[in-house]
């Protein structure tokens, strides 16, 4: 028995798609050139390489709005030919979890910055953040291949894309959902909360840290798991729901709006986090003639950029330690650290 058509609001879905789409292209399109003028400045970290491969994400979501604005518009007609839908339903699902896998990364990376500074600086090497964001790639890849292998019927489909199937077409379809939902969400979920959890257990323990920053600190990493949990929970949580009740359920489609705010929210989070993405954040924005609007914000002409301070407790209880260099580690949170 194929699931009724959904009755979603398409108005609704075209303004979430077409803010999503204003915001997160001039947003992830400023962090990439931001990225790009600090590489260009020093050699790559994890963390950069770590970024880089969220921001390709983040545009790979944001370019596939366009899409479904149109489809949103249509009335979850499809317009365009056959044979596209299936390949935008599998790029635009692969950007989500390519998404969630750069942003547990991420964490991971803070942490280890954190509870292990001298350490985790010594053997962090690009190479294996390279070797990491490729392995995303075929995870998700793979994982989300399942729109070749659980096509919908074109009889019962009708013209919609993607979007309602027979009965063996939809067993199948749930049981490789339920999958992805253990093995891309709830497994990152978990790391990502560990990471954050115990991140904020050593900043506010550390006697050093000043109020300001521990509260800084705090609050991105608060911020950061907030924003994992509110854009990918629900349409995740559709899986399951999905799964047990046989059929799609009705609010899946709302569900997939919330994923698209993280094109947003990504940039701006991690933008007050790093000082260094801001500095390039900040030269894209005088670039298109816009520096006057930050004259009094300027960085004093003898402050130095160099080198990023990362806060942490690797062997002596919570106090500072000088790193390979001489450089001392005091905070996580910017790119080079």
């Amino acid at each position: 028995m194929s699931s009724p058509p959904f009755a979603i609001n398409h108005r609704l879905c075209l303004g979430v798609y077409a803010g999503a789409f204003t915001l997160g292209l001039p947003l992830n399109v400023a962090a990439l050139v931001a990225l790009g003028t600090a590489a260009r400045r020093r050699r790559l970290l994890p963390a950069d390489i770590l970024l880089l491969n969220l921001t390709i994400a983040d545009l790979a979501l944001v370019a596939s709005l366009p899409v479904r604005m149109a489809e949103a518009a249509w009335e979850t007609t499809w317009k365009l030919p056959p044979a596209l839908c299936p390949l935008f339903v599998f790029l635009f699902f692969t950007s989500i979890y390519l998404t969630i896998l750069s942003l547990t990364a991420l964490s991971v990376d803070r942490y280890l910055s954190a509870a292990f500074p001298v350490q985790y600086r010594r053997r962090r090497r690009a190479t294996h953040a390279a070797a990491a964001a490729a392995g995303f790639w075929v995870a998700a890849l793979a994982h989300c291949s399942v729109v070749y292998v659980a096509q919908p019927d074109a009889a019962v489909n009708g013209t919609a894309c993607y979007t309602r199937f027979a009965g063996p077409q939809l067993a199948v379809l749930l049981a490789l959902r339920l999958e992805i939902f253990l093995v891309l969400f709830c497994l990152p979920l978990a790391i990502t909360a560990f990471c954050y959890g115990r991140l904020v257990c050593i900043v506010v323990s550390l006697p050093t840290a000043a109020p300001g920053k521990r509260q800084r600190a705090v609050a991105l990493a608060s911020a950061t798991a907030v924003a994992f949990v509110l854009c990918f929970a629900p349409f995740n949580v559709s899986h399951v729901v999905g799964y047990l009740r046989r059929e799609n359920p009705p609010w899946r489609a709302y569900a997939l709006l919330l994923t698209t705010l993280s094109a947003c929210l990504d940039p701006l989070i991690f933008c007050f986090s790093s000082a260094a993405l801001r500095r390039g954040l900040w030269q894209v924005w005088d670039t298109v003639g816009l520096g006057r609007l930050r004259a009094r914000r300027r960085l004093p002409v003898g402050q130095s950029e160099g080198r990023a301070e990362v806060t942490g407790r690797g062997g002596s209880g919570g106090s500072s330690h000088r790193g390979v260099d001489g450089a001392r580690l005091v905070t996580p949170w910017g790119l080079q650290t």
